[in-house]
């Protein structure tokens, strides 16, 4: 794959898909925001930190079922773009710093840790670590703290990463403006330091479906979570005149023959939301049933990937 004016071609025989609909990965109601940690207090659940309450706006659910999508989705993501880090970016130093922005359940932290020596150190930040495993379960060099991404970075940890990585948090970015976004991650960055974004394409959606098959309940399904972040098309413009440089935006299709895999991830998190968020369960699970049997019949959501990669000035 090759970036051309900063933005790449994927394999011609990828399916190019047009308008369509937001899918899960919808992170959350209002932010990936929360609480913030300190190093050096013990908090709950053996977390180190000091906790300040804050309401928690997440759209999804964070029991055993929410979990076993975020890891089937991040395998999902990783089979997709074939890295955890995208080969722009150097990570063979043996005293690498690495932040995981909207960490969810950390498993992006332990799957990047498989291969690297306990020098290497891992931090994931995120609004809760309800869906993370015991402290003591960890690997020694990954750290788990809850943070505000609208807050400032606890002063420990600014200028502090090699490596910035985020995920799926486009509802989080308000009134279609990355700045305050991008603002604080850049400060968790050691100059020339390196910002890894990745997102869905919200605007570049399409169900496709085999001849004959419709998909009417699985459009009406995700068109509740549509989005028309057009920030994402100007992203690049925007981190290279808000101190970031050498901006490159990536775009991965997957193609129809694992696009049921995908699609009950999409479903997935339809369900999380609707019993999170709608409030209307006869309504929501009717439609979720519709749009399950039209997927067995041959339909599927196409989300493509975006993945953004950018250097510190």
């Amino acid at each position: 794959m090759n970036a051309v004016n900063g933005v790449s071609e994927t394999d011609a025989d990828r399916d190019r898909v047009e308008a369509g609909v937001v899918t899960d990965e919808v992170k959350s109601a209002d932010s990936r925001t929360g609480e913030q940690a300190m190093d050096g207090l013990t908090g709950p659940n053996g977390w180190n930190g000091t906790f300040v309450k804050s309401k928690d706006p997440y759209a999804l659910m964070r029991d055993c079922n929410a979990n076993s999508r975020l890891t089937a989705q991040h395998y999902l993501w990783k089979d997709l773009l074939g890295f955890l880090v995208h080969p722009d970016i150097p990570t063979r130093a043996a005293d690498l710093k690495i932040a995981d922005v909207a960490t969810g359940n950390g498993i992006w932290l332990h799957d990047f840790a498989r291969d690297k020596p306990t020098s290497v150190e891992l931090h994931g930040f995120d609004i809760s670590l309800d869906q993370v495993g015991p402290k003591a379960w960890l690997p020694s060099n990954i750290h788990m703290h809850t943070w505000n991404i609208f807050e400032e970075p606890p002063p420990q940890f600014v200028d502090y990463f090699d490596v910035v990585h985020v995920r799926l948090i486009t509802v989080v970015v308000k009134d279609n403006d990355p700045r305050p976004v991008l603002a604080n991650l850049k400060k968790l960055l050691k100059p020339g330091g390196y910002l890894q974004w990745d997102e869905v394409d919200t605007i570049g959606c399409s169900i496709k479906t085999v001849p004959a098959v419709s998909a009417e309940n699985l459009d009406k399904l995700f068109s509740q979570l549509k989005g028309r972040d057009t920030w994402k098309y100007n992203l690049i413009e925007i981190m290279n005149e808000n101190g970031y440089t050498d901006s490159l935006l990536y775009t991965y299709e997957y193609g129809l023959g694992i696009a049921r895999f995908w699609n009950d991830v999409y479903v997935s998190t339809w369900k999380e939301f609707a019993d999170n968020v709608l409030k209307t369960p006869e309504v929501s699970k009717e439609l979720e049933r519709r749009g399950m049997e039209e997927t067995r019949n041959g339909a599927a959501i196409m989300v493509p990937k975006l993945v953004w990669v950018a250097k510190k000035i």
